[in-house]
Protein backbone atom coordinates (compact mmCIF):
# COMPACT_ATOMS: atom_id res chain seq x y z
CA UNK A 1 0.00 0.00 0.00
CA UNK A 2 1.34 3.30 -0.98
CA UNK A 3 1.66 5.97 1.61
CA UNK A 4 0.44 8.96 1.40
CA UNK A 5 2.33 12.35 2.10
CA UNK A 6 0.81 14.95 4.36
CA UNK A 7 -1.02 17.11 1.51
CA UNK A 8 -2.81 13.51 0.18
CA UNK A 9 -3.90 12.60 3.41
CA UNK A 10 -5.66 16.19 4.58
CA UNK A 11 -7.08 15.95 1.10
CA UNK A 12 -8.54 12.56 1.45
CA UNK A 13 -9.52 13.10 5.17
CA UNK A 14 -11.26 16.67 3.37
CA UNK A 15 -13.40 14.37 1.00
CA UNK A 16 -14.13 11.81 3.93
CA UNK A 17 -15.82 14.24 6.12
CA UNK A 18 -17.53 15.95 3.07
CA UNK A 19 -19.41 12.93 2.63
CA UNK A 20 -20.29 11.94 6.18
CA UNK A 21 -21.67 15.20 6.17
CA UNK A 22 -23.09 15.59 2.74
CA UNK A 23 -24.48 11.77 4.40
CA UNK A 24 -26.16 12.99 6.94
CA UNK A 25 -28.14 16.12 5.79
CA UNK A 26 -29.49 14.08 3.20
CA UNK A 27 -31.04 11.37 6.00
CA UNK A 28 -31.97 14.22 7.76
CA UNK A 29 -29.59 13.79 10.34
CA UNK A 30 -28.59 17.04 13.06
CA UNK A 31 -25.54 17.61 11.13
CA UNK A 32 -24.60 19.85 13.67
CA UNK A 33 -24.26 17.23 16.27
CA UNK A 34 -22.12 15.72 14.11
CA UNK A 35 -20.04 18.76 13.73
CA UNK A 36 -19.74 19.73 17.82
CA UNK A 37 -18.33 16.04 18.10
CA UNK A 38 -15.75 16.18 14.97
CA UNK A 39 -14.56 19.89 14.42
CA UNK A 40 -12.98 18.56 11.81
CA UNK A 41 -16.14 18.59 9.94
CA UNK A 42 -17.40 22.17 10.91
CA UNK A 43 -15.91 23.70 7.49
CA UNK A 44 -18.68 21.95 5.30
CA UNK A 45 -21.49 23.05 7.15
CA UNK A 46 -23.32 25.41 5.41
CA UNK A 47 -23.51 28.99 6.46
CA UNK A 48 -26.97 28.51 8.94
CA UNK A 49 -25.74 25.05 9.99
CA UNK A 50 -22.51 26.82 10.99
CA UNK A 51 -24.00 29.92 12.92
CA UNK A 52 -26.26 27.39 14.60
CA UNK A 53 -23.23 25.20 15.16
CA UNK A 54 -21.30 28.53 16.86
CA UNK A 55 -24.63 28.83 18.95
CA UNK A 56 -24.92 25.43 20.40
CA UNK A 57 -21.09 25.54 21.00
CA UNK A 58 -21.37 28.67 22.81
CA UNK A 59 -24.50 26.85 25.32
CA UNK A 60 -22.37 23.94 25.81
CA UNK A 61 -19.59 25.91 26.63
CA UNK A 62 -22.02 27.96 29.64
CA UNK A 63 -23.51 24.67 30.61
CA UNK A 64 -19.90 23.52 31.28
CA UNK A 65 -18.75 26.31 33.28
CA UNK A 66 -22.02 26.37 35.11
CA UNK A 67 -21.20 22.82 36.37
CA UNK A 68 -17.71 23.50 36.87
CA UNK A 69 -18.58 26.16 39.12
CA UNK A 70 -21.42 24.43 40.90
CA UNK A 71 -18.92 21.32 41.58
CA UNK A 72 -16.26 24.22 43.10
CA UNK A 73 -18.83 25.65 45.07
CA UNK A 74 -20.11 22.05 46.44
CA UNK A 75 -16.66 21.04 47.19
CA UNK A 76 -16.58 24.31 49.09
CA UNK A 77 -19.41 23.83 50.75
CA UNK A 78 -17.91 20.36 52.00
CA UNK A 79 -14.92 21.24 53.26
CA UNK A 80 -16.95 23.75 54.98
CA UNK A 81 -18.86 21.41 56.48
CA UNK A 82 -16.22 19.21 57.61
CA UNK A 83 -14.30 22.01 59.08
CA UNK A 84 -17.34 22.80 61.08
CA UNK A 85 -17.83 18.82 62.45
CA UNK A 86 -13.69 18.77 63.07
CA UNK A 87 -14.55 22.12 65.23
CA UNK A 88 -17.47 21.08 66.95
CA UNK A 89 -16.14 17.62 67.64
CA UNK A 90 -13.07 19.41 69.73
Amino acid sequence: MKKLNAEQRKARDNERFSQRVDERRVKGEDVVAYALANNKAFKFLTKSEKHSFKERQATQQEEANLKAQQQLELKEQQELEKAQAEFTQE
